[in-house]
């Protein structure tokens, strides 16, 4: 019996006791976080935790970093904010709600977009002692009318997802409705918008897939009756890291990075009514060496106003590692049905490896250049566009392009810095470049 008193006296020490201990696992995760997280836009920092038995009370501080703080003094809105963080400690983790601290400057203007006294925007998180989170960010609903004639009617906007200690995760969001319109009687309707992502940021890229669709999206001039629409947008992007296999004679190879991103539209209004259907771009771009490309992103966050010697030093040596391993280039598809025929393109490039120093020769490129070209348009439509019939005309006539019944088309190869026409012929590549311009 004694010995049983005396576990169930240990679990409730430790009961009583552990919710000290996951403060203190608490404070120390969300320093931890705070100091190394980093933002091209935001600074964030503690501005104070003041720790208790079974919560503590955060605030932190985010500021507009020096690029974008007149963006927010020309609109007339804080470049530092607050963010209050209510945490409870648990036996098995940690739970917080983190609402924004409103200026009192920006108070009155909240409350015409939300309602008095409502927080625009509520993050709410649950961490386990293994660091693994699951949080959710909703931004309340806004109606907004003013004597001008400007409204905002938006739905909620709700994010939920989970991340790991290592950073890996995954999200959804999603805002049913939104409509806007300015006192310059300009007006935009949003409806269906959907999103996820799975993956996590490594550096500078997001190694993973993300996507987004939207099923109406438009934008009206009232006063011109003139506008433009969207309807079934689907947005796709993915970075995938690969290993490749070392070739004989090597001991290590580094990780290759393949990114394809794709944009399909079911239906498009132009600003001139004309309507166009199934528009489709796939664009990727893989093998390429990632210590180099991310090399490269660093640099190209560093820079301020100007780029330094020393940068450009750094993004010539990496842009030199880049090509030396070889990349490839690939518009995959770039179709559309106009209202004058369908339009369709296709391009694949290849550097092959074994360029040194192209920073310092970029025609070296060209010696290791492979790949082919295609594209059809409609003669109708060409021939819509006096520019571009003039230029199609000069093509046919020189044996660039073929004009059939219905159709210009081109189609060509690259073999280094010169042009394989359909024909057989051969142009010098920096011709036809400048027949295109």
């Amino acid at each position: 019996m004694l010995k049983k008193i005396g576990a169930i006296g240990g679990a409730v020490s430790i009961i009583l006791c552990w919710p000290l201990a996951t403060g203190q696992i608490g404070e120390r995760i969300y320093l931890d976080t705070v100091g190394q997280y980093e933002n091209p836009y935001l600074t964030i920092s503690n501005e104070s935790y003041d720790r208790g038995y079974l919560s503590s009370d955060v605030v932190s501080r985010l500021e507009v970093k020096d690029d974008w703080k007149s963006l927010f003094d020309e609109e007339g809105l804080p470049t530092v904010w607050y963010v209050r963080h209510q945490v409870k400690h648990g036996v098995l983790g940690l739970e917080s709600t983190s609402e924004l601290v409103l200026d009192e400057a920006f108070k009155p203007v909240a409350d015409k977009l939300w309602g008095e006294g409502v927080t625009p925007i509520r993050f709410t998180t649950s961490t386990a002692l293994t660091r693994t989170t699951e949080f959710s960010i909703t931004m309340n609903p806004i109606a907004f009318q003013d004597e001008q004639g400007a409204n905002a009617d938006v739905t909620s906007f709700v994010m939920t997802g989970t991340v790991d200690s290592q950073g890996s995760g995954e999200f959804h969001y999603q805002l049913p409705e939104a409509n806007l319109t300015t006192t310059a009687r300009e007006a935009m309707t949003l409806t269906g918008l959907e999103g996820s992502g799975q993956g996590v940021m490594d550096g500078q890229f997001w190694i993973g897939s993300q996507s987004l669709k939207v099923d109406h999206i438009s934008f009206h001039n009232i006063e011109a009756d003139q506008g433009v629409a969207l309807d079934n947008l689907m947005v796709a992007m993915t970075n995938r890291l690969v290993q490749p296999e070392p070739a004989e004679g090597e001991t290590e190879v580094n990780s290759m990075l393949t990114n394809t991103n794709s944009v399909r539209v079911d239906r498009v209004v132009a600003l001139d009514g004309q309507e166009y259907q199934n528009f489709n771009f796939q664009v990727a771009l893989s093998d390429m060496d990632y210590p180099a490309i991310s090399r490269l992103g660093e640099v190209a966050e560093g820079i301020e106003q100007e780029m330094t010697q020393a940068q450009a030093e750094e993004a010539a040596l990496a842009l030199d590692l880049l090509v030396a391993k070889g990349l490839k280039f690939a518009v995959e598809q770039l179709s559309v049905e106009t209202p004058k025929g369908a339009v369709t393109s296709h391009l694949n490039l290849e550097v092959a490896p074994g360029i040194a120093r192209a920073s310092q020769n970029l025609a070296s490129i060209t010696e290791k250049l492979q790949g082919d070209f295609s594209l059809q348009l409609p003669i109708a439509l060409v021939e819509a566009n006096p520019a571009m019939l003039e230029k199609a005309t000069m093509m046919e006539q020189n044996g660039i392009v073929e004009k059939g019944a219905e159709y210009y088309r081109l189609n060509m190869k690259v073999d280094g810095d010169q042009i394989i026409l359909a024909s057989g012929d051969q142009l010098p590549l920096a011709m036809l470049m400048m027949l295109f311009m």
